[in-house]
């Protein structure tokens, strides 16, 4: 699934600031991406994270923080080649 399905600090610039239960507003669980490839043709455009602010999977990757900002930031690091090649992989699944 690509995932560990535990609760993950995704930073700030995700958080909702609605805790539930012993989860932080911050904190949030990474549902499996399969079948994320299909997700332009099964609702008619891309729409990415838990409130849809992504418009692309380039772009949801950007928006992670906390814990996810080191591979973010290995990613924004990538050539532009490499990156496109993290989401021809990501649209395979």
């Amino acid at each position: 699934p690509y995932t560990d399905l535990l609760l993950h600090d995704m930073g700030a610039g995700l958080a909702d600031n609605m805790g539930e239960l012993s989860a932080s507003g911050a904190e949030w669980r990474t549902p499996p991406l399969w079948n994320i490839g299909l997700t332009e043709g099964v609702s008619g455009g891309e729409s990415y994270l838990h409130d849809g602010r992504a418009r692309s999977l380039a772009e949801a990757i950007l928006w992670h923080g906390g814990e996810a900002n080191s591979a973010k930031e290995a990613f924004r690091n990538l050539s532009e080649s490499d990156r496109s090649s993290v989401i021809s992989f990501l649209k395979s699944l």
